[in-house]
C-alpha cells in the first residue's frame, strides 16, 4: 500500500510544485486587486466543481473493486452523467450570472464566466479519468498524468503571463493546458487499457446514483464547509482583501497529498476486507493509514508554524506581509486530515454520516465565522474554521466508531510512528544505493 501511495504522493507533490510557480509568478506581476481576482476565479472553479460534482467520480472507488469487467460501463456512465449535470448547471448559473456577481463582490464571475464554466467541465472530466485510473491501480500511470498535466497547465500559464500580463489570456491558457491533459488520459485509457470496454452498458445508473449523491453530498457540504471562510473574506472585503487572505491560505499541501495518496490506495482495499466482513484486516490497515499520515502530519504542521514568516515573504512578497498569522492558523487546521474516517464510511456504504456531520457543521459555519470576524478580523476568520474543521474531523471518527463492530483507535504508539520512520529511511537509502550502482 505504501510503495502504491508513494507514487501518488510524489506526484502530486511534483505536480503541485509546478502549479505553485504560476501565482508565485503572479504576484510579483498582478496589481493586489488582480490578483485577488485571480484567486477568486479559483475559488468559484472549486465551488462550482463540489456543488455539482454529485460524487460520480469518486463511486468508481467503489464501484469498480468489485466488477472490474465491467469497469468500462460505470467510467462511461460518470463521464455521461458528469456532462449533462454540468451542462445544465451552468447553464443554470448563466442566467443569474449578474446578480450573483454583485452579491459575491466577485466581478470576475461576470468577466470570464465562459472561461470558468469550461474550465470545470474539463477538470472534472480529467478528475473522472483520474479516479479511473487508480481504481483499476494503474498507479503509475495516473502519477504520470498528474505531473504531466500540471506541467502543461503551469509552461503554458507562465508564458502567456510574462508575454501578455493579462489575467483573462492567463486564464484561457489553463483552459488550454487542462484541454491537452484531458485529451492524453482519454487517449491512453481507450487505445492503451481499453477502458471503455465492458460486458454490458448502462446499467447499474440508478445504484452509481444512489451512491454517488449521498457520498457527493457529503463532498460537497465539506467543500462548502472548507471554503466558506473564503467567502466571507471575499465577500466584506473585496478583492484586495481576499488577496492578502489567500496569500495566508497559499497551501504547502504536504500533508494533504500524502493522505490523499494513501486514501486512493486504501479505498479499494477498506472497500475488499469490508466485503469480506474482515474487521481484523481493517483495524490494522487503518492503523498502518494513521501512522503514516501521523509521522508526515505532525513535523510538518511544526516546520509551517515557526517558518511562516520567511514562507510567506519568499512566496508572496514582503507587500502580503499581513498574511503570517493566518498562514500558521490554516497550517494548524491540516492535522485534523490524520482522522480520514471517511475511507472506513465510504468502504461500509455510510457515507449519510458523513454528510450530516457537516449538514449540522454547515448550519453553523456562517456564525462562527461572522463571530470571528467581528472578534478578530480576518485572524477570528481563520481560528472559527480551524475549529470547524478539527471538530468535524473528530466528530465523525467519533460516528464512526459507534457505527462499526470494532473501533478503531484515534492515535497510534510512537513506537509505531519511529519503525515508520527507520523503515523510510531504509527505503531511501535502498534507492539511492541502486541510483548511485548504476
Amino acid at each position: 500500500m505504501l510503495n502504491s501511495s508513494l507514487y501518488i504522493f510524489l506526484s502530486k507533490l511534483a505536480g503541485y510544485a509546478v502549479r505553485l510557480a504560476l501565482p508565485l509568478f503572479l504576484i510579483r506581476l498582478l496589481s493586489v486587486s488582480d490578483f485577488g481576482a485571480y484567486r477568486q476565479f479559483f475559488l468559484l472553479e472549486t465551488y462550482i466543481g463540489a456543488l455539482f460534482q454529485l460524487g460520480l467520480n469518486q463511486a468508481l472507488y467503489y464501484l469498480i473493486p468489485r466488477d472490474v469487467k465491467n469497469a468500462g460501463a460505470y467510467f462511461l456512465n460518470s463521464v455521461m452523467m458528469n456532462l449533462a449535470v454540468l451542462t445544465v448547471a451552468f447553464a443554470a448559473i448563466g442566467l443569474f450570472v449578474g446578480p450573483l456577481s454583485t452579491a459575491l463582490n466577485m466581478e470576475v464571475l461576470r468577466e470570464s464566466y465562459w472561461t470558468l464554466a469550461i474550465y470545470v467541465v474539463v477538470l472534472m472530466l480529467a478528475v473522472g479519468c483520474d479516479c479511473y485510473l487508480t481504481a483499476r491501480q494503474r498507479i503509475k500511470a495516473a502519477a504520470a498524468f498528474e505531473i504531466g498535466g500540471q506541467l502543461a497547465v503551469s509552461l503554458l500559464s507562465v508564458a502567456v503571463a510574462y508575454h501578455t500580463r493579462d489575467l483573462q489570456s492567463v486564464l484561457w491558457s489553463i483552459v488550454a493546458g487542462r484541454l491537452l491533459q484531458l485529451a492524453a488520459m482519454l487517449a491512453f485509457i481507450h487505445w492503451r487499457m481499453r477502458g471503455f470496454t465492458s460486458e454490458r452498458y448502462f446499467f447499474g445508473i440508478r445504484e452509481q446514483l444512489r451512491y454517488s449523491i449521498v457520498l457527493g453530498a457529503g463532498g460537497t457540504l465539506i467543500t462548502m464547509l472548507m471554503r466558506l471562510h473564503e467567502f466571507v473574506v471575499s465577500r466584506f472585503y473585496g478583492p484586495e482583501g481576499y488577496a492578502v487572505y489567500s496569500a495566508g491560505c497559499t497551501e504547502l499541501p504536504i500533508i494533504q497529498m500524502f493522505t490523499q495518496s494513501l486514501a486512493v490506495v486504501a479505498l479499494g482495499q477498506f472497500a475488499v476486507l469490508d466485503q469480506q466482513n474482515d474487521w481484523v484486516g481493517i483495524r490494522q490497515l487503518w492503523s498502518r493509514v494513521l501512522t503514516s499520515s501521523y509521522a508526515v502530519a505532525l513535523p510538518v504542521t511544526l516546520f509551517l508554524v515557526v517558518a511562516a514568516k520567511p514562507l510567506v515573504v519568499f512566496m508572496c512578497t514582503d507587500v502580503y506581509i499581513d498574511a503570517v498569522p493566518i498562514f500558521r492558523v490554516n497550517a494548524l487546521v491540516k492535522i485534523g486530515l490524520v482522522f480520514n474516517y471517511t475511507l472506513v464510511l465510504r468502504a461500509t456504504n455510510r457515507n449519510d454520516i458523513t454528510m450530516w456531520i457537516h449538514v449540522v457543521a454547515l448550519i453553523l459555519a456562517p456564525f462562527l465565522l461572522y463571530g470571528g470576524m467581528l472578534a478578530g478580523g480576518m485572524v477570528g476568520i481563520i481560528a472559527m474554521q480551524a475549529l470547524l474543521m478539527i471538530g468535524t474531523r473528530m466528530a465523525g471518527t467519533f460516528l464512526m466508531n459507534r457505527t462499526i463492530p470494532k473501533p478503531l483507535p484515534y492515535v497510534v504508539p510512537m513506537a509505531d510512528i519511529l519503525t515508520f520512520y527507520r523503515e523510510g529511511w531504509g527505503k531511501g537509502r535502498r534507492i539511492l544505493a541502486g541510483i548511485a550502482h548504476r
